[in-house]
């Protein structure tokens, strides 16, 4: 009897060296998932401080028209005009964005947002596969820092940018870790605003209202209404098709609108050519070059930069001029 109790003792010893050895790494299992949520969290938390923050375009889930395009997109529409025809509306142009980079702007926009109209600016059109447009780290930042984080982003990142970059992008805390000098934070008050507000307001959201002038003294009216046609980085129709589709997957009205400016040789030609385009795809292009005279356009006041871009005069007759197009014909 007495081995027997001393047995069951030895047995009951091991088992209870046992639940406490269980016990003794649950404990440490359960220290380790809270150190690494607590880190999770504070990365979390780090990213978004450090990240720029994103247009109060995405806390609309309607709009009448959404503006797309270049530099010639944002110094050309208007949408405090498209506010007097009351059309709700708001510019997504970008400097020097090619076509690739405008796709994931429209998909992405499209994904956020009820869009009745997407109105394209088709100067990215025009730039040539070797154009640097495609490789420039600014051209990247001032596409990609306007999207939100989303997997259409990530898509983007994906497709557009050279692929021993895109960690930077994917993980943005390696990018902007140096943001952190520049950041002051003097209260508990601003650094939570940062974080539970990701928003910016975005100045005239989107156009640029540059009130210079520099006369353009180049234009000819020859060369406005040629009729010759010039190639096309093939690059940047597939995206225009992929555009489109999504459009119509959508139901929204894709329009097109050629700038005044630059208007030269090689713009006249390559416009034509996308003219062709939307010819067979049943897509409205406003080429606004050839009715300079009806937009009341002056060369001398109009121009921002010697013929390049409108300026905020400029952009504002064509905006209405665009904005009484649309009501009459698009947003009846």
């Amino acid at each position: 009897d007495d081995y027997k109790g001393y047995k069951k003792r030895s047995f009951d010893n091991v088992k209870a060296k046992e639940r406490m050895s269980k016990m003794k790494k649950l404990i440490s299992l359960m220290k380790v998932l809270i150190f690494c949520g607590i880190l999770a969290g504070s990365i979390c938390g780090i990213t978004i401080a450090l990240l720029p923050r994103i247009p109060d375009f995405y806390k609309e889930e309607h709009w009448d028209a959404v503006f797309f395009g270049t530099s010639q997109s944002y110094c050309t529409f208007d949408p405090e005009i498209f506010d007097e025809y009351g059309l709700k509306t708001y510019n997504r142009g970008r400097q020097q964005q090619t076509m690739n980079y405008t796709y994931y702007y429209v998909k992405d926009a499209l994904d956020n947002s009820d869009i009745d109209v997407v109105v394209l600016e088709i100067f990215g059109m025009f730039y040539d596969e070797d154009d640097t447009g495609f490789t420039s780290e600014g051209v990247r930042d001032s596409s990609l820092n306007d999207l939100r984080y989303s997997d259409i982003k990530v898509e983007a990142i994906r497709d557009c940018v050279p692929e021993d970059l895109q960690l930077d992008y994917l993980f943005p805390l390696v990018k902007y870790h140096s943001r952190w000098e520049e950041l002051d934070y003097s209260s508990f008050e601003e650094w939570k605003e940062s974080i539970m507000n990701p928003y910016f307001t975005e100045e005239g959201r989107g156009f640029k209202h540059w009130a210079g002038a520099q006369p353009c003294g180049y234009a000819s009216w020859d060369e406005i209404f040629s009729e010759e046609r010039r190639p096309v980085y093939e690059e940047n129709f597939r995206y225009l098709d992929m555009m489109n589709e999504l459009c119509k997957e959508h139901g929204t009205e894709l329009v097109l609108v050629r700038a005044p400016f630059p208007c030269n040789e090689k713009t006249v030609e390559m416009t034509n050519t996308v003219m062709d385009w939307a010819d067979t795809h049943e897509v409205e292009l406003i080429n606004c070059m050839k009715v300079t005279d009806v937009i009341g356009l002056n060369f001398e006041e109009d121009s921002l930069d010697a013929g390049t871009h409108l300026n905020e005069s400029g952009g504002k007759k064509v905006s209405r001029y665009i904005a009484e197009y649309l009501k009459e014909n698009v947003l009846k």
